[in-house]
């Protein structure tokens, strides 16, 4: 078995929201930046325009801060917001809510004693920064992945450093982020969570959990939505099985997405197995419905983010890598992991998408570009089409 996060409203609801924020369907590929490095960790749609959330990392002081951009609908900048946060700040994931609103998490560097504490803010649909949270806990946690939930509040899901190895964590808030539980996930080795979805007062966490091999195998566990564990799984084949992203399908079933190069075919040339996009439908037990690769067996494929459109068809987000480089892909399947298109973006030495959001007229991802300027903020829009 196994396991961008995603708020699930039903479709009527759904369009009657997103109407509210709807900007023009206007495609675009921007990149912005300046000195050091700058990584959209996400994107989502306001009154006539995006916001942006930005991991930025300043060479000359070696610092890592947060910034929050705010676009036109044809992605130019049209503001910027900095976090008000001492220290090192990490931003890694964003989970948008229907209202405009979204939270930002990743984590927070304790000055001179090297350790992360939990992150994680709420940006109102007006763009202020409403509250930040970043609560001293035993160990060391970061944050990668949340969920916004119907009560305002959000979940969100990592890991936690204890004094041997790396464990899954989880953890609640309330609208006003107050926590209402944290949660660790028991392994016996190495594992961490990266996404999590809610759906019929559950919750689903994917991630990965090491193998005494000395590889990687999906991990997939199920809560309920007071953190009470209900059941917990791994899938993988003989090599490396990620999963990055969860989406629920209706009906108590899953997607799960990532990559593995355990499933697949040969590449003959080089008798060698390249990374694939690895999809993975399950029931509500964590039974498996069915699986899919999706790539090529000239250049490694994966599936960083994925989000769920009105119609029940599945955007995905992530990269290809080359000999050379990387270049970003966004593809579109049905609800049973065919692809119905794909399209790459070579834009710099390496590019990655690592968030995508979908929009009732399409989709608008983020993640960066390393090119002639530098790594740069990566922002494309695009129709229902892929155009």
């Amino acid at each position: 078995m196994f396991t961008t996060s995603i708020f699930r409203v039903p479709l009527s609801a759904f369009l009657a929201i997103t109407a509210m924020f709807h900007v023009s369907a206007q495609s675009f590929t921007q990149t912005f930046g300046g000195a050091g490095a700058q990584d959209g960790v996400g994107a989502w749609p306001v009154n006539n325009g995006y916001r942006v959330a930005v991991r930025t990392h300043e060479g000359a002081d070696q610092r890592f801060y947060g910034v929050l951009h705010s676009t036109t609908g044809s992605g130019s900048l049209a503001g910027s917001n900095t976090w008000p946060f001492p220290g090192n700040t990490f931003l890694q994931n964003a989970a948008p809510a229907p209202d405009g609103s979204s939270f930002v998490l990743g984590s927070a560097l304790q000055a001179g004693i090297g350790k992360h504490d939990a992150f994680f803010s709420k940006v109102g649909s007006d763009g202020a920064i409403a509250w930040t949270q970043s609560p001293s806990q035993p160990g060391s946690q970061q944050l990668f992945g949340g969920v916004a939930l119907s009560d305002g509040g959000a979940v969100f899901c990592g890991l936690i450093d204890t004094a041997s190895f790396h464990q899954p964590f989880a953890i609640r808030c309330d609208a006003s982020g107050n926590i209402l539980w944290s949660y660790t996930e028991p392994t016996p080795i190495h594992a961490e969570a990266y996404a999590v979805a809610a759906d019929g007062g559950h919750l689903l966490f994917t991630g990965r959990t090491s193998t005494f091999s000395g590889h990687d195998d999906m991990l997939l566990f199920k809560t309920d939505m007071n953190g009470n564990s209900i059941w917990s799984s791994s899938f993988g084949g003989s090599a490396t099985d990620v999963g990055r992203s969860i989406s629920p399908l209706g009906s108590g079933n899953y997607v799960v997405a990532g990559w593995s190069d355990s499933f697949g075919p040969m590449d003959q040339s080089s008798s060698r197995r390249v990374s694939r996009a690895y999809l993975v439908a399950f029931d509500m037990n964590g039974d498996t419905l069915w699986t899919r690769t999706v790539g090529d067996t000239t250049y490694d494929q994966h599936v960083h983010a994925m989000d769920r459109l009105p119609s029940g068809e599945l955007v995905l987000a992530g990269e290809r890598r080359t000999l050379t480089g990387s270049d970003a892909v966004v593809l579109k399947i049905t609800a049973i992991g065919d692809v119905l298109w794909e399209r790459v973006f070579d834009l710099g030495r390496e590019d990655r998408l690592t968030h995508v959001t979908a929009l009732s007229d399409g989709l608008i991802a983020t993640g960066w570009s390393f090119g002639e300027f530098g790594r740069q903020v990566l922002l494309i829009r695009r129709n229902p089409d892929g155009n």
